[in-house]
């Protein structure tokens, strides 16, 4: 087994098959590397067909049955009426969207879009709240750590570049005072340089999440494909 090496995938069985046209959806895309083509075009829609169809599928399978459908029927079959009102009147509300494909309906999706956008929008503000609170608060960094409570990210010297920093940026998007002082213009492009180094560090982490899918793809049409990897 040690000579052993995998052999190309067999288009006659399922498997195979289903290698066979992912290696070629993959050689499709990769084309556009060249320049657009009809064969890159007709992979895209295809791909783009596909998410809508299995959108469509999963919003019945996980959404419209058992969130909507099931407990209408549950709650019909045991008389509770106050929940069978309920799941009909969210069924006509999502029946209101439609509207917006004749000009004579739409005012009745306005009604339901305003909805949507109210509830989505308190929703929104009260996750960004959640979700920043805790960062303000934990951006109160003290200087000063006792000895014994010294870690690799809380020690005096983390804490103090910590605050720096901030201040820093704060000060670049502080433009209601002339920043002709040389604090505050020294402040300014110190808070500038460490933008400039997160977005580089966000840029790298983009850069690697897409080389790492492009070399699982290589990997595949090279082994699982060929079976010359």
């Amino acid at each position: 087994m040690t000579g052993w090496r995998p052999h190309p995938a067999n288009p006659f069985s399922f498997e195979g098959l289903v290698i066979w046209i992912g290696a070629l959806a993959t050689i499709a895309i990769f084309s556009f590397l060249y320049r657009e083509n009809r064969l890159f075009r007709f992979a895209e829609h295809a791909l783009l067909g596909l998410g809508i169809g299995f959108a469509v599928a999963a919003t019945v399978t996980d959404i419209l049955l058992p969130k909507w459908w099931r407990p209408l029927t549950a709650a019909w079959s045991d008389g509770s009426w106050g929940l069978v009102t309920i799941q009909v009147a969210t069924g006509l509300l999502g029946l209101m969207w439609y509207g917006l494909y004749h000009p004579k309906t739409v005012w009745i999706a306005r009604i339901v879009m305003g909805l949507t956008i109210g509830a989505g929008a308190g929703l929104a503000f009260k996750a960004e709240v959640n979700d920043k609170l805790p960062q303000l608060v934990a951006s109160f960094k003290s200087p000063y750590v006792p000895v014994a409570d010294w870690t690799m990210l809380n020690n005096p010297i983390s804490n103090t570049l910590f605050v720096v920093i901030i201040l820093s940026v704060l000060s670049y998007f502080f433009f209601s005072v002339d920043q002709r002082s040389t604090p505050l213009r020294v402040g300014a492009r110190t808070g500038r340089l460490c933008l400039m180094v997160t977005f580089g560090v966000f840029f790298g982490n983009t850069i690697m999440t897409r080389m790492s899918v492009f070399i699982e793809r290589i990997w595949f049409l090279l082994q699982r494909w060929l079976g010359i990897a």
